[in-house]
Order: structure tokens, then sequence, then C-alpha cells
């Protein structure tokens, strides 16, 4: 009788309940935060970049204004003083919407309570106010077409970012 040794397979490993939960939840490899998800911090950023954008023009506006007595040389129009007062008061009202739109965008990244909400309702009065600056710069005199379109790609990005920030519901809250 010819016995051989059979081959015996390991035990199997016992896999506990902690590691099973651990090892089936998805893991995304993003960048994103895990409170808000991919397409909505593309969306958050959006906005960042947007209110850093119309930061910098604030910044531009207000400068011009400031400096507007000086573009003019020989015939100095009689009410020089009071011409930048517009573009002043209009620049540091966008200053601080912009600051506004910077730092809800930051919260929101943050993951600050009532955060998400205060970027949405800056990025649709954003959006609102491009399309009412695009009315009115159409409207007045020729119109200035480059700065329509401009107005028309930040109207679009920020009601596009605001769509999703909306429609897009927290991973939490999802799962």
């Amino acid at each position: 009788m010819v016995t051989s040794k059979k081959a015996s397979k390991p035990a199997p490993r016992v896999v506990r309940a902690a590691s099973r939960s651990v090892a089936t939840r998805h893991r995304s490899h993003t960048l994103a935060p895990p409170h808000l998800g991919e397409v909505p911090s593309v969306a958050t950023l959006a906005i960042g970049i947007g209110g850093v954008a119309l930061l910098i023009t604030a910044v531009a506006i207000v400068v011009n204004g400031l400096t507007l007595g000086s573009q003019y040389t020989d015939p100095v129009p009689p009410n020089v003083g009071q011409l930048g007062t517009g573009q002043v008061v209009g620049g540091i009202a966008l200053l601080l919407l912009s600051m506004l739109i910077v730092g809800a965008a930051t919260a929101v990244f943050l993951d600050i309570r009532g955060a998400r909400r205060a970027a949405i309702g800056l990025g649709a009065l954003t959006t609102a106010l491009c399309v009412g600056a695009i009315l009115l710069v159409m409207t007045g005199g020729g119109g200035d077409r480059l700065l329509a379109f401009a107005l028309l790609v930040t109207a679009i990005l920020f009601a596009a970012s605001t769509i999703i920030l909306v429609r897009v519901p927290r991973p939490d809250a999802a799962g």
C-alpha cells in the first residue's frame, strides 16, 4: 500500500466585520475633500477662482477711478474731482463682493456650517449681477462686445457652479 501525504490547504482567514467594511468601502484617489465630492469641489474651486479674478478686477477699477482726473491735460473738465466717484464706489462694492465669494469658497472647502448655502447665494447673486451688467453694457451707446463677452463667461461660470452646488448632495447625506 502506497501512502502519500496530501498537501493541505491553509486554514481560511477569518475576516472580521470591521475590516470587511473597510475593504468594501469605496476609496477615491482624488484630492477633493470627502465632505464635498469631486464635482462640487471643482464647482467650489471655480467659484473661488472667479472670486479672485473679480478681486483683481475690483482693485483695478478702484485705482482707475482714483487716477481718472490725472488723465486729462489741457482742457480739464470742471468736475474732474467727481469723475471717478462712480468707479470708486462700484469698485469697492465689487471688492467686498469678491472677498465674500473667496471667503465662502474657502469656508466650503473647510466644511464650515452654512458655507455651502452662502456660496450658492453669492454665486446666484454674482450671476444675476453679471446678466444685469451685460444688459447695461449692450443697451448703452454702441455696447462693448468684449466686455459683454467677458461678463457672459463669468455669468456662465458662476451659474454652472451654483447649479452644481445646489444639485449634487453632500456625500454624507447620500450614503
